[in-house]
């Protein structure tokens, strides 16, 4: 019976998994120790960007879903100029092509040798979060992760605000990276 549970637990979390909206990406320095780290502070230089989906509605929305994150793993935001460590972020925005194909057979009688194949293709925004980590000491990039969605047409600001939350959420999963233990 309990081989039966977990085997329906698992699956259930790889199906969770499999159906989330967003795609991720890490990449960290190898030899990277977080564990005498505790304070944190952004680096947000000046962003001039003239993509209408970077804006301070959406920089606010990232940097408190951060700050959340980052918090609830014990680091705490700092005022002192030193650091352990740098935060910053960029938002890109590119289109991309959505391409589906499929075999039509539209005869309304049996016999019929009407074979077509049908192509449609539609273009979308996709939107990607990128996320440095840098050693507030040496000003080395330590971890990048990157979380991209397809963005919404419409969405309310409420959705964004969760879409976001969801994102960094789901990003910060792999924050701090756990060490290999190599035998």
């Amino acid at each position: 019976m309990k081989i039966i549970r977990l085997s329906l637990l698992i699956l259930l979390s790889w199906s969770l998994i499999a159906c989330s909206p967003f795609t991720i990406s890490t990449d960290y320095n190898p030899a990277l120790d977080t564990q005498h780290w505790q304070g944190f502070q952004w680096q947000l230089d000046e962003i001039s960007s003239k993509d209408p989906y970077d804006n301070d509605l959406i920089r606010k929305r990232i940097v408190q879903a951060m700050n959340q994150q980052l918090t609830a793993k014990g680091f705490q935001l700092s005022d002192t100029p030193h650091t352990d460590f740098t935060v910053s972020y960029f938002f890109l925005v590119e289109p991309r092509l959505d391409v589906h194909r499929f075999y039509n057979h539209r005869c309304p009688w049996v016999g019929c040798q009407d074979y077509r194949f049908e192509t449609f293709v539609s273009e979308y925004q996709f939107g990607s979060i990128i996320i440095d980590i840098k050693n507030g000491k040496s000003g080395e990039l330590e971890w990048r992760g990157i979380v991209g969605s397809r963005i919404t047409e419409g969405a309310t600001p409420e959705e964004r605000e969760e879409t976001i939350e969801q994102a960094i959420n789901e990003l910060m999963l792999a924050f701090p990276p756990t060490p290999k233990i190599v035998h």
